[in-house]
């Protein structure tokens, strides 16, 4: 009693795959990196925005001037004066409106740049997971496949003591033996290191128990162009790129605003004395509307719009690029989900007929028509069906997670997410800017028939191996 007690206090408390995936993505360094540049560029934005406020400032001025009349009647300029200056911007161009605008455009960058890092973090853990619950079957196989080629080993060391079995046979048995043993400390460095690549994410090392992944079971599009469709909608990578567009138009705008006049509204109160104690006449309140309208300053204006022109053009080059690694991304992991699966169907198949063929085998060997060596044989090949076949088991689960995440949606199907983050509506102007075609490259397929068809028949020697 003593002993299940103990073992059940000190067992881990199963650690769900949502709460793994929303622990690495707020707290991963490079998410979090990513969150702050967007908190950043909010407060950006408040900056921009105070502009369309007054600003009041205290001017405070010590003076030295040589007087050449003197005045006496109390009139005069004070040495030391203090002056309260409130001032309004009445226009400039719509600069600051614009610019206000620009910086929301960006604010809206910093957002989506979060959520593809999120994505792209998430989507590294997935194969890191993945990976994990990989290598710990694919240990369990090694394992395995150690005990029978150690067991089989020892048989054939026994007959060739005996005198019963060639010393040859127990060299090939030693190097199988070898070989499995290779195979079993590659199994387990495979698992170190997909150990250590889960820590960086997720900041600890994975619990003893992993859950195993359902996210898929959603499945995917029925064509690759639908699911491409899907992607130019949410990729985050191409909204960060759209948004960025028109933060560049506005950035235009803004450059522009230095061809025309800028207005504002000042009053003026001061609050010094003449140095013997008396108001002088600058004391006077003042209200003054002054405009402020630039002739030349050397070609700067121009050129500065020509730069923003310039970076619109390259917002646009990127948004192109966006396009097509979109994709890229999504075609190429969409095609892995089909092929993966069809794989799948014939792996198991060859699986089943390695593992019937093993069986056969050692009931041939228990009536003496098979030796240890064709069981070593067999046990090799059995071996290397079950790594084949949970390889492309686990392949065709990251082949799921690259298409979720090339279409934003990895985390929606893990069902995570991060909170304190704002929502935003998909804008019309996205699809103005959405210029991405939704056109996938054509698997090639055999034709079997076609191929046997057409190919040379097998040579004599073959033909007569393949009679009775």
């Amino acid at each position: 009693m003593t002993a299940m007690t103990a073992e059940i206090s000190t067992a881990q408390p199963l650690v769900s795959l949502k709460d793994m995936v929303e622990k690495t993505i707020t707290s991963n360094p490079e998410v979090q990196a990513r969150y702050h540049k967007f908190l950043e560029a909010g407060y950006e934005q408040e900056v921009a925005r105070g502009n369309f406020l007054p600003d009041a400032n205290i001017v405070s001025t010590y003076r030295k001037q040589e007087e050449m009349i003197k005045l006496n009647n109390g009139t005069a300029t004070p040495r030391m004066n203090n002056e309260l200056v409130l001032r309004q911007m009445i226009f400039d161009g719509f600069a600051t409106s614009n610019d206000v605008k620009r910086l929301g455009h960006t604010s809206r960058v910093r957002y989506y740049e979060l959520q593809s890092a999120m994505q792209n973090t998430t989507l590294e853990f997935m194969r890191a997971y993945i990976d994990s619950l990989r290598y710990r079957e694919l240990i369990q196989f090694a394992k395995d496949n150690y005990v029978v080629h150690k067991q089989l080993f020892d048989r054939i060391q026994e007959r060739v003591t005996a005198g019963v079995a060639r010393k040859v046979d127990l060299e090939q048995a030693g190097g199988r033996l070898a070989l499995a043993e290779a195979n079993l400390l590659t199994e387990m460095t495979n698992l170190h290191d997909v150990t250590a690549r889960m820590q960086r994410l997720y900041g600890d090392l994975p619990p003893d128990t992993l859950e195993a992944p359902t996210f898929f079971n959603g499945g995917v599009q029925p064509s690759a162009a639908e699911a491409l469709k899907l992607a130019y909608l949410q990729n985050p990578d191409l909204l960060a790129a759209m948004e960025d567009i028109q933060a560049k138009e506005k950035e235009i705008k803004t450059s522009e605003a230095r061809y025309m006049p800028r207005l504002d509204l000042q009053a003026r109160k001061n609050l010094g004395t003449s140095s013997d104690g008396e108001n002088s006449n600058a004391a006077a309140d003042v209200l003054e509307l002054t405009m402020n309208f630039n002739l030349f300053n050397g070609f700067s204006d121009s050129n500065l719009v020509k730069q923003s022109a310039e970076r619109l053009n390259g917002s646009r080059d990127l948004r192109d690029k966006a396009c097509v690694d979109a994709r890229q991304i999504v075609s190429i992991a969409y095609n892995d989900i089909n092929q993966l699966a069809v794989q799948r169907t014939y792996r198991e198949r060859h699986t089943t007929s390695i593992e019937n063929a093993r069986e056969a085998y050692r009931r041939q060997f228990d009536i003496g028509q098979r030796t240890l060596l064709d069981l070593l044989d067999t046990e090799n090949e059995y071996f290397q069906s079950k790594r084949s076949l949970a390889n492309t088991q686990y392949d065709l689960q990251v082949a799921y997670a690259r298409v979720y995440a090339g279409q934003g949606e990895l985390l929606r199907k893990v069902g995570a997410a991060r909170g304190n983050l704002p929502e935003y509506s998909r804008e019309e102007y996205m699809d103005a800017e959405n210029v991405c075609q939704a056109v996938a490259p054509v698997q090639i397929i055999v034709d079997k028939e076609a191929l046997l068809a057409n190919a040379k028949p097998l040579s004599s020697t073959y033909t007569s191996l393949a009679k009775p």
